[in-house]
């Protein structure tokens, strides 16, 4: 339900302060663990390295400003304050740039950066929380909860990936798949993803869309909620793509329809299995909006 009188304004503060803690964990964690490895040449062979890394800025950026946008907006009332607590909940994200800066200056020999490694990290933060900001604004014009709790089931998903595949050992993994320790075959061919990569989008895809069905009106929401998640990670693989296409190697420019398909169709395949159960109905769905 709507908070108000003073209660508001605590959402007002509380809410871009999180996302920009929270984003700026994400992505210092995200050089812990290898999914951006600054620390290392870009140059031929490895500039395909550059674009997974620039989409998986804009991923977490996505994934974190739409969470925080929703949550933040679903607890004011009124249309214009909903749309501008998420565009603050976005803009407070680019606290993380000061952050990415230092780390993009460790790159060296990045041949597909746009205006050089700082600029095009920029460049890849802005996209991503711009991207988040639209999500969210779209969705928290009706029923937010149950798209809310999908996606950070899904987030929390994402990182249970990262934790158990661990470092890469040939380059850094796409965000949203598995990396070396979890691959089936040799990373130069997109087949040796499959079917790994789906089959653990639909375990995370059906953990959300039955998180969030307890909130769902519908089953649609019930799918939206389970598929977020995946298609904000997949739009951040189009967003890294560069004006010239190179099809020497598997990177992010070239294989972007393919691991689409294999991040949305698995969560949209575990959702649709769990949207068959009967929803509980509006329990929980009510928050003074209109309903999906």
């Amino acid at each position: 339900m709507p908070l108000a009188g003073k209660s508001r304004w605590v959402v007002w503060g509380l809410g871009p302060l999180a996302v920009a803690a929270a984003l700026l964990a994400q992505l210092m964690a995200a050089t812990r663990t290898g999914l951006l490895p600054f620390d290392q040449s870009f140059g031929a062979g490895k500039d395909g390295d550059w674009l997974t890394l620039s989409a998986t800025i804009t991923g977490l950026a996505a994934v974190t400003s739409a969470l925080g946008g929703l949550v933040a907006s679903g607890l004011l009332s009124g249309l214009l304050a909903r749309y501008a607590v998420v565009v603050l909940v976005a803009v407070a994200g680019l606290t993380s740039l000061p952050f990415l800066h230092g780390m993009a200056g460790d790159a060296r020999e990045v041949s597909l950066a746009i205006g050089g490694p700082e600029n095009s990290v920029t460049i890849a933060l802005i996209i991503g929380l711009g991207l988040g900001a639209l999500t969210a604004g779209v969705i928290s014009a009706g029923n937010w909860r149950p798209a809310a709790v999908g996606l950070a089931v899904a987030t929390a998903g994402l990182w249970v990936l990262v934790a158990v595949s661990g470092r890469t050992a040939v380059g850094p993994a796409p965000l949203g798949l598995p990396s070396d320790l979890l691959r089936t075959r040799n990373v130069s061919q997109l087949g040796g993803w499959l079917p790994l990569p789906a089959v653990l989008w639909v375990v995370i895809g059906a953990a959300a869309a039955l998180a969030a069905r307890r909130f769902a009106a519908g089953r649609g929401s019930v799918l939206l909620s389970g598929v977020l998640g995946s298609a904000l990670i997949s739009l951040s693989y189009f967003a890294a793509r560069p004006r010239e296409s190179y099809g020497d190697h598997l990177t992010v420019h070239n294989s972007a329809f393919g691991l689409t398909i294999m991040l949305v169709g698995g969560a949209l395949l575990g959702a649709g299995i769990v949207s068959l159960a009967p929803v509980p109905g509006a329990r929980g769905a009510y928050t003074g909006h209109t309903t999906m």
